[in-house]
């Protein structure tokens, strides 16, 4: 099928989304979405035209400054998390999809130790030629991570916007939170009473952002409303989460719905079903098995899911992008989050 464009002469023209779309049999447009991994094309569809585009050389090879193997650095924290994990193994199988002259480099990076954190940013023990990461907002790992953008080394923000000036892949996670905050208030139209937020810390400025919004939109919806009574912190630890939220049930018997805005969600379900007839409506982040399940037997209301496989995807391709070395087709799209009962459940 190669030789379809291959000319006369016998040397190969440079091929084309035209050529592509023929070999592949789909339209140009779904080429587009494929190599610029803007989603709607079915996973046999994708891989089948991203192999095509290497049989044909589409992509251009590195360019002279970077000889030899280009490392991508991706920093992630929490591989405990199911959503870091599945995040990881994302990077790991787009690293098995690129040639030798690209690698990509995964390390979970505690985030506890700020100080360590940071020289981890400033230094990688191998030499890297971009830098993909997820880290809490403590000024500390801020200004390493300033430092090392203003080597003019592409710097990639996963999950949570730390600092603006450097580009962000994620979800708008403010929008997240007024996205539950307004399903909470529909869903308890006709049960007055208090509802809780559960989430890590204030240290991430996406768990910030989702309670602001979720704050926000319940202070100014109109009456009558549940109100916010308090934001509890648990580290993401669903032991500490589920332990919080059975102490609020028992001390608040007006307590009619929770908010889970991190990864802690795996044992609210547990917690809720021992409290059925209290029937809290539980809105939360994150389809994995343990949602789905909660989802199925109505345990939880609504789940925010933001597929860390396309923002895996997306920033890996954005960081080939800022490095010259794939061409940047067409602008920008950021991820989007989609909202998830038990009716829409892939």
């Amino acid at each position: 099928m190669l030789d379809k464009i291959t000319p006369e002469n016998g040397r190969r023209k440079r091929a084309t989304l035209r050529d592509i779309a023929a070999l592949a049999g789909v339209g140009t447009a779904t080429v587009e979405r494929a190599l610029n991994n803007r989603g709607n094309v079915r996973p046999d569809t994708c891989r089948r035209i991203l192999g095509i585009a290497r049989d044909l050389d589409y992509f251009p090879t590195l360019p002279s400054l970077h000889q030899g193997v280009l490392r991508v650095d991706v920093l992630l924290v929490r591989p405990d998390t199911l959503f870091y994990s599945r995040m990881s193994q994302s990077f790991e199988k787009l690293a098995a999809s690129l040639g030798k002259d690209i690698q990509i480099h995964r390390s979970f990076v505690p985030e506890s130790d700020v100080e360590a954190f940071a020289a981890r940013i400033q230094q990688a023990p191998y030499p890297r030629s971009a830098l993909i990461l997820a880290c809490p907002s403590h000024p500390v790992i801020l200004d390493a991570l300033t430092r090392v953008a203003d080597q003019d080394m592409p710097v990639i923000q996963l999950v949570s916007r730390n600092l603006a000036s450097l580009p962000y892949v994620g979800i708008d996670n403010r929008a997240a939170g007024r996205t539950a905050a307004l399903c909470m208030t529909r869903s308890l139209r006709q049960r007055p009473g208090s509802v809780i937020a559960l989430c890590h810390s204030m240290a991430y400025a996406n768990h910030r952002e989702r309670i602001e919004g979720f704050s926000e939109y319940l202070a100014n919806a109109p009456s009558p409303h549940p109100e916010l009574s308090e934001v509890l912190f648990d580290r993401d630890d669903p032991e500490e989460a589920a332990r919080l939220l059975h102490q609020a049930i028992r001390d608040r018997p007006d307590l009619v719905g929770v908010y889970t805005a991190g990864g802690d969600n795996l044992r609210i379900g547990d917690v809720l079903r021992r409290h059925a007839t209290r029937r809290l409506c539980w809105i939360g982040h994150e389809v994995n098995p343990i949602t789905r399940g909660c989802l199925i037997d109505g345990t939880m209301d609504f789940a925010i899911d933001q597929t860390p496989e396309t923002q895996a995807g997306l920033a890996l391709h954005l960081c080939l992008q800022k490095l010259g070395i794939i061409p940047s087709l067409i602008g920008f799209d950021p991820p989007k989050f989609r909202l998830v009962t038990s009716e829409n459940l892939d």
